[in-house]
């Protein structure tokens, strides 16, 4: 993309749209997506830290004047600058709190979406974070309201299942002119922050009071919707009005070289810590699901007036497991087609099929995802079973009619001789033998008469036992006893030629059978490597909420919250007993 698009329009009624041509700009990428979006209030140079990531001065339009610039949100995708196999999109959104808007339900959807469709959040003020800077974060507490983890009214949920599945928090404090120092000793931007966020404390034997209570919510908020935050504080671009207004014709050189230093930290971090976007831990987002979560928490959040996470994952999976199916049997369809028939033997066949058949199944298995009771793998191996046996019947039925019209081609004149009645006489039986000798000679030198070529011969030769007993009885040079020993040879004959043929069909069955078993148990190996690799996301997951818990409880055992620590302990011991099990265990 040359330059950022609108991704969801807010229209003048205040209803949110995803406008086609995003769509059609994000159904186009394959590849995994990481996304960062950036809220704040309107006016305070969220475009600029967007332009800066995507390493050009213009793009998202930064605007000059009180009016707020951009409405909805919008996007760009441009390739990672540090990672070949992932794509970086950037998503600027509406200024919050603009007087013009009058509506903050509206905020707080603009927020929610950011939100959703990002693994890292840019939280953009300015001047300091005190208060008022915090008290202008009330859109993370009222998400609650508007986002939903889990399905169903009657399942519970807390603060702490949320930062599981929220993004990345980094809050980018702008024209920030104080001093690092707290208690007469130097601290990072970090430590600012965590400064900013600590709760009041409760004395002996008393309780907060309604007003300290309402100081420490939104910090609880941020501290348990948040388990990974950063924070990047940032020195005023130019004390130059004029070179301020038009920031994006501004050159480094012409701007405070701190600020310039500031920017390119902010952008290093993000682009070695910012992960790809994922789907119930373990689904790894694309363009094509981004534009797909877009359009179901846009349209979810304006009507419903509720966006939850686990119904989205349900709804994309039902829809992308069913093209899974789709896509990945017609590529088996497709391969087969090309693939020449007849083959000379079946194991060829069934060569040909197996390795195509393991394209199918890892494509199906790389697009599938929460598949339930594994339903759409049952569909896929189904429809699958059933076009290999359609191809296997057609391979078999060209080599039958290519083996049949060989037959006739060679056995032509002898047929004619047999109308005629050309063997019906003394030494008949020794030229009938030696017609048909010359006819199996001629039919096996044929080449390309593929699976059926030994069976179409057998029975062949076998429908002719009966005229070759006539032919004996009416040899006039053989004697009664030789008439009888020839009559029962053929009859042995017969029984030997049923029963090789019997063998070859068996042989075939045989095949098909093991060709069935192999497949099934390769899924199954399939599916239980897919596992075990969900499994292992799930762990990494948990270990890293394990982490941000202990470290959080660490931080309110300082700032002395018993309430806090209990509630964190809590969660501490649920997530080592989902650790200890080692299971396969979901979070939503």
């Amino acid at each position: 993309m040359k330059a950022p698009i609108c991704l969801i329009e807010n229209l003048a009624t205040g209803k949110l749209v995803v406008k086609p041509e995003a769509i059609e700009v994000l159904s186009k990428i394959t590849q995994p997506v990481v996304v960062v979006a950036v809220v704040g209030l309107y006016r305070t140079g969220k475009s600029y830290l967007m332009n800066k990531l995507a390493g050009a001065n213009k793009g998202f339009n930064l605007g000059s004047t009180v009016q707020s610039e951009t409405k909805g949100i919008w996007i760009w995708c441009i390739p990672h600058p540090q990672k070949s196999d992932r794509t970086l999109v950037l998503l600027d959104t509406e200024g919050l709190g603009d007087v013009e808007k009058g509506d903050c339900k509206n905020d707080v959807w603009i927020f929610s979406l950011a939100l959703l469709l990002s693994s890292v959040l840019v939280y953009n003020s300015r001047g300091t974070i005190d208060q008022d800077a915090l008290d202008k974060l009330k859109f993370v507490g009222d998400v609650s309201n508007l986002i939903k983890v889990k399905a169903g009214k009657k399942k519970e949920e807390n603060e702490e299942d949320y930062s599981t599945h929220f993004p990345i928090f980094i809050w980018a404090v702008r024209d920030f002119h104080l001093e690092l120092i707290i208690d007469g000793k130097p601290v990072t931007a970090d430590d600012y922050m965590e400064n900013a966020l600590r709760l009041k404390r409760v004395k002996p034997n008393k309780k907060l009071s309604k007003q300290d209570e309402e100081f420490n919510k939104v910090r609880k908020v941020v501290r348990n919707y948040f388990g990974k935050r950063k924070c990047f504080t940032f020195a005023l671009p130019t004390a130059d009005k004029q070179i301020l207004h038009k920031l994006d014709e501004a050159s480094d050189s012409q701007l405070n070289s701190e600020f310039v230093a500031q920017s390119k930290k902010f952008c290093k971090y993000i682009f070695k810590n910012a992960k790809v976007k994922r789907l119930d831990v373990t689904v790894t987002v694309n363009g094509e699901r981004l534009c797909e979560l877009a359009k179901i928490y846009t349209e979810a959040i304006c009507t419903s007036k509720i966006a939850c996470m686990e119904d989205a994952v349900v709804s994309l999976s039902d829809k992308e497991n069913q093209r899974a199916v789709q896509e990945a049997v017609q590529y088996y369809q497709d391969k087969m087609k090309e693939f020449e028939l007849p083959t000379e033997t079946t194991a060829e066949f069934f060569n040909a099929s197996k390795q195509y058949e393991e394209e199918a199944r890892k494509l199906f298995m790389e697009k599938s995802f929460r598949d339930t009771d594994h339903r759409f793998l049952k569909e896929f191996m189904i429809n699958l079973l059933n076009i290999a046996n359609e191809f296997c019947a057609m391979n078999e039925k060209l080599s039958q009619e290519i083996c049949e019209a060989l037959i006739k081609k060679h056995s032509a004149d002898f047929e004619q001789a047999l109308l005629d009645g050309t063997f019906l006489k003394s030494g008949g039986h020794v030229m009938y033998m030696e017609s048909l000798l010359k006819i199996e000679i001629a039919y096996n030198k044929e080449s390309g008469k593929g699976v059926k070529g030994e069976e179409v011969l057998q029975n062949y030769l076998k429908s002719k036992k009966c005229i070759e007993l006539s032919i004996i009885q009416e040899d006039n040079a053989l004697s009664q006893r030789e008439r009888e020993k020839a009559g029962e040879e053929i009859r042995k004959q017969t029984e030997e030629m049923e029963k090789k043929i019997r063998k070859m069909e068996e042989e075939n069955l045989a095949q098909k059978l093991e060709q069935e078993k192999t497949s099934l148990q390769q899924t199954i190996k399939d599916l239980m490597e897919k596992n075990n690799e969900e499994r292992k996301l799930m762990e990494e997951k948990i270990a890293e909420v394990l982490r941000q818990k202990e470290r959080e409880r660490e931080a309110y055992m300082k700032e002395a919250a018993s309430k806090e620590v209990q509630d964190l302990q809590r969660k501490i011991d649920e997530l080592n007993r989902k650790m200890d099990n080692r299971s396969p265990c979901v979070i939503l």
